[in-house]
């Protein structure tokens, strides 16, 4: 329990007891989960994906009548095709660490204290993704009627940035494969804010059931 709460607090930037203050207020947050809407009418199942620290909500590239290669052109992605992909990744998070930390290697403590305390922006990461998602521990499908997916869709589009013409603004040469892209993005992220607590907001927004707070991926995963 000690090494853990070292790493959260390494992780934060924060002393150790006020990162154990930090994951208890967490943990009461995900326990404290919202009330489900049941789907009605027609019915789309998108998927949240964990990697263990950070969420994705992955929708389909085309279902009922939303299509996500309007906003995700190819000139974002030279090396993949976004009309071919049949799933999309979108996550949100501090504009400079998710872009100088593309793996735990890079971390700093002095890094994740900007995110947490003196963000400088935000960004939207998306992760092309051909197939189905396969169902797993990391990965959940949700089920939506069609007015829940209009307005998780509408919640997601609004973390995008766009330019006049209001379409997203990518963010070149920045990637962490080749089928991924980056995007300015809307809001400030925080120790209030994460990456993961953005993700659990959208999904209330369509109705599903995740933590009322949730700053880490348990929040979301554990009410799927």
């Amino acid at each position: 329990m000690r090494r853990v709460l070292r790493l959260l607090a390494l992780a934060l930037g924060l002393p150790v007891a006020a990162a154990l203050h930090y994951a208890v207020a967490a943990l009461v947050g995900a326990m404290a989960f919202t009330v489900p809407e049941p789907p009605d009418g027609q019915t789309v199942t998108v998927y949240v994906h964990s990697n263990g620290v950070h969420v994705d909500i992955v929708v389909p590239m085309q279902a009922l009548g939303v299509d996500w290669r309007r906003d995700l052109g190819p000139e974002a992605f030279p090396f993949a095709d976004p009309a071919a992909a049949h799933y999309v990744g979108i996550g949100w998070g501090d504009r400079d660490f998710y872009l100088n930390t593309p793996t735990w290697a890079e971390m700093t403590v002095g890094r994740a204290l900007g995110a947490l305390f003196a963000s400088r922006g935000s960004l939207v990461h998306v992760t092309l993704w051909r197939g189905t998602p396969g169902i797993g521990a990391y990965t959940r499908p949700v089920v939506l009627g069609q007015a829940q997916y209009e307005r998780l869709v509408t919640a997601l589009r609004a973390g995008f940035a766009r330019d006049a013409a209001g379409r997203p603004r990518p963010i070149e040469g920045y990637r962490y494969s080749t089928v991924d892209a980056f995007y300015e993005g809307v809001g400030t992220y925080s120790a209030f804010l994460t990456c993961n607590e953005w993700a659990a907001a959208r999904l209330r927004e369509a109705g599903v059931a995740v933590g009322v707070w949730s700053p880490f991926p348990f929040g979301i995963m554990w009410n799927l």
